[in-house]
């Protein structure tokens, strides 16, 4: 039986010298999420360059600043070095390497993710990659993460129709402006879409770009749509306790798996692989829906496709859970390994710390959303760790974005 959303309580719904030196990079309240290669820029001014620059007159002599940074990569993962120069008249107090003369001071700052060494934003330019819309009271974040993160709403996606429930959604693996929704989520009429997005100059998502496209028939999709290397997509469907594999380009599965078989209870909504910083990097994981059984399950290589066995309940979580994510590492106000579960049947959103098999400790959960409506889909986009929400069941469903959080790790093999 479908998932009645009226037999639970709803919520209400809800930056001349910089143009001679190099490109400016983001500061995204002092931070700017780049991942993938490692990009290092170095900019240098002396006084004698004032006349092409800003300049500040003073009774010593004249200030030129410049400051120059890496634009954003693609890929996951990796760090990105911002580099700050600064010029005096008289000399000053540099931070990291110091070159001076009677009247030329350098300054270099060496960024890690973006943030410079003294908490400031690059060149003093304040990132502005938000959506139009904060979102309203109809979420609220617990105290313990307030300080960290925030939430805004992107919205309905247009072109999916409105009486379409939402499912899960990733970044298209080749294309890091495409996005990919499931749409009429558990109905026999499942269907995956593919719409664009628009990014800030810092790469976060602002907006979706144009209208949602039909790309996949996929029936019964649902809560978690997961990514391997080789661009195949996994994706549960409920409430017919399977699980499918969509080759890159196909317009259906190409393989299905029946988890009754395999004696898993129905049905699994949530689909996740364990990140590379656990012992078991790439294994999977399945999350059921209303009963909160968590599973292990192999998975085999077979030609482009993979073979699923074995399944092994370890954890029952409470709340009726559905999506799934492990929070990427080194997130502000996560410690240690953890996995953050929307939780449908509580209008909650979940942490747990997990051990070294990913899997979540039931004791240590805690909120990390104390309300939040209906929610289901859940996944860390690639660029810049922002955390896609999405509600099922709240008449017209939505997308949230959650700023704050770290790059995910890269997709498993």
């Amino acid at each position: 039986m479908m998932r009645d959303p009226c037999a639970r309580p709803l919520l209400a719904a809800p930056t001349a010298l910089l143009a001679a030196l190099a490109l400016l990079a983001c500061g995204d309240d002092g931070e700017a999420m780049t991942t993938g290669e490692t990009a290092t820029s170095t900019a240098t001014a002396t006084a004698t360059a004032s006349t092409t620059a800003d300049t500040d007159a003073t009774a010593s002599g004249s200030t030129t600043n410049a400051t120059s940074s890496s634009g954003s990569a693609s890929a996951t993962g990796d760090t990105t070095t911002a580099t700050t120069g600064e010029t005096s008249g008289t000399g000053g107090t540099t931070t990291d390497t110091d070159t001076s003369t009677s009247d030329t001071t350098t300054t270099t700052d060496t960024t890690t993710d973006g943030t410079t060494t003294d908490g400031t934003t690059t060149g003093g330019v304040v990132c502005d990659d938000v959506p139009l819309m904060p979102a309203g009271d109809e979420v609220i974040i617990a105290p313990e993460f307030a300080e960290f993160y925030t939430t805004y709403e992107l919205g309905p996606v247009p072109g999916i129709p409105p009486e379409a429930r939402l499912g899960g959604t990733t970044v298209h693996f080749m294309d890091d402006n495409t996005l990919l929704i499931a749409g009429y989520s558990e109905a026999s009429n499942g269907k995956i879409y593919s719409i664009g997005v628009t990014r800030g100059k810092c790469d976060h998502i602002v907006g979706f770009d144009g209208q949602a496209t039909i790309v996949a028939e996929t029936p019964y999709v649902d809560a978690n749509l997961v990514y391997v290397k080789s661009g195949l997509l996994f994706y549960t469907e409920w409430p017919v306790n399977r699980i499918s594999q969509l080759l890159p380009g196909d317009m259906a599965p190409a393989y299905t798996t029946d988890l009754a078989g395999l004696g898993i209870a129905p049905s699994p909504g949530g689909l996740g692989f364990v990140p590379p910083s656990l012992a078991d990097p790439g294994g999977m994981r399945a999350l059921s829906w209303a009963g909160g059984e968590w599973y292990h399950i192999d998975r085999t290589p077979n030609g482009e496709l993979f073979t699923l066995s074995n399944p092994a309940k370890t954890a029952t979580l409470p709340n009726g859970p559905g999506g799934f994510a492990y929070v990427p590492k080194d997130s502000p106000g996560f410690d240690t390994d953890a996995v953050i579960v929307a939780e449908w049947s509580a209008n909650k959103v979940g942490v747990y710390e997990v051990n070294d098999q990913g899997d979540p400790l039931v004791n240590t959960r805690k909120d990390f959303y104390t309300k939040f409506p209906l929610p289901w889909g859940a996944y860390f986009e690639p660029l810049t760790g922002d955390y896609l929400f999405l509600t099922w069941g709240v008449g017209v469903d939505k997308v949230y974005i959650v700023q704050g959080f770290k790059p995910p790790p890269p997709l498993p093999q």
